[in-house]
């Protein structure tokens, strides 16, 4: 069983949790009989450094893990190239993110929950059939609802928005299970129910309310994992029902509701970044654009619509990470005002680039998978339907660039007006 790549995944990250939890307890008990000032920062440095630790390790055993079925209570839990693939890069993105929680320890909040959160994440993607993986699915959402306020007040308010809509779509992923097997039942038909579930969990239109609270509240290095890498699990999820079921892709419910739910989620997310005031609220409506955007990748046929999703959900993640560093060198402080020294001056470039590879420009690493869905999308959205929804991205996208613009502009103005004083 040592070798069961599914059992390393379900069994290896909640043991981990437990032991940096462990190491934090020891350290904050020791901490209180030497009533050290410094050992909370101490504390925090250590959990990142064990996390990291551990999220290698759990990396380099899953590389060599070599059993790819585990049956457990009559369930079969599969491990194909598909899962690995999400996986392996989900532990090395948990790598980082906790090695930067080292560096800034009040992030180190989030280390533990999200450990916790690969389990169920990793059962969701590998179950057979697909219908349990929903409970799955909302066993991470509690982890990940802790995760959000990194340790703290922050984000309360903005992990239950998350916590909520995840778990309303826990019904919808039921019941589409069981109108696979009894169609005749309801006259929408399984594939409209299981859109109504993938739209709640992806954040879409009218969904859209727990999107931006979470990337503005929330930890600011657990975004990349929130919204890149476990939102890459959920969608290996829901590709694992389409590509067992063709039928319900090529429905035209199931194309219509996914269409414009992602055409105005990125519609509004360019019209927020447009007229953004800061730095700070930038990033979240960019996130949201691009979430809009990867909805559509549910509507590509058979593994061009997953590849597509790998492209640009990996692209996202490693936006969101240089985001995330950038606004931790520039300081929160700094929103808007023009960058000070040199790490600040580094932060801002950052910043700014992570914000243009958000939003697909070429020659920055979201470019690829933002390439690769606007050419598919044609094929998959003729007549006036698919000229409307072209219409919708290229304002969305518009707005995201006037957005960015605009914040540049205001923080260069700013700094020509400092440096004018006497």
């Amino acid at each position: 069983m040592a070798d069961s790549g599914p059992f390393l995944l379900i069994v290896g990250p909640l043991a981990g949790a437990a032991a940096v939890g462990l190491l934090a307890w020891l350290l904050a008990w020791l901490a209180a009989l030497g009533r050290r000032q410094s050992a909370g920062w101490n504390r925090a440095r250590l959990t990142g450094g064990a996390g990291t630790a551990v999220a290698v390790v759990l990396w380099l055993l899953l590389t060599l893990a070599e059993q790819e079925q585990w049956v457990i209570y009559s369930r079969e839990l599969v491990l194909n190239d598909r899962a690995r693939t999400v996986f392996q890069g989900m532990l090395l993105l948990l790598a980082v993110l906790y090695a930067l929680a080292a560096i800034w320890p009040g992030e180190s909040g989030f280390v533990a929950p999200s450990l916790v959160a690969v389990s169920p994440l990793a059962a969701m993607v590998m179950i057979r059939p697909f219908t349990p993986g929903a409970l799955f699915l909302a066993l991470a959402a509690v982890a990940l609802a802790m995760a959000i306020p990194a340790g703290g007040s922050r984000g309360t308010g903005a992990a239950w928005r998350y916590l909520i809509m995840t778990l309303l779509a826990l019904p919808f992923f039921l019941l589409a299970g069981w109108l696979a097997n009894t169609p005749a039942v309801l006259p929408w038909g399984a594939a409209r129910v299981l859109a109504v579930a993938a739209i709640l969990v992806l954040g879409g239109f009218p969904f859209v309310m727990w999107v931006r609270p979470v990337a503005l509240e929330g930890a600011v290095l657990l975004r990349p994992f929130l919204f890149g890498a476990a939102q890459l699990a959920v969608m290996a999820f829901l590709f694992n029902w389409l590509l067992a079921r063709p039928a319900w892709q090529a429905d035209p419910g199931f194309q219509s509701w996914l269409r414009w739910s992602g055409g105005i989620t990125a519609l509004l997310g360019g019209l927020l970044a447009a007229t953004s005031r800061d730095g700070r609220e930038l990033p979240a409506s960019l996130l949201l654009l691009d979430l809009g955007l990867g909805i559509l990748t549910l509507l590509l046929p058979e593994t061009r619509g997953w590849e597509t999703a790998v492209s640009q959900w990996t692209a996202r993640s490693v936006s969101l990470l240089i985001i995330g560093v950038g606004g931790l060198l520039w300081g929160r402080r700094m929103y808007p005002a023009a960058p000070a020294n040199r790490s600040e001056r580094i932060g801002a470039v950052l910043w700014l680039y992570g914000c243009l590879s958000l939003l697909g420009l070429p020659l920055t690493l979201g470019f690829g998978g933002r390439w690769a869905l606007l050419s598919a999308l044609p094929g998959v959205s003729e007549g006036p339907g698919g000229v409307l929804l072209t219409g919708l991205l290229v304002l969305g996208l518009a707005g995201g660039l006037w957005g960015v613009g605009r914040v540049v502009w205001d923080a260069l103005a700013l700094r020509q007006g400092v440096e004018a004083r006497p």
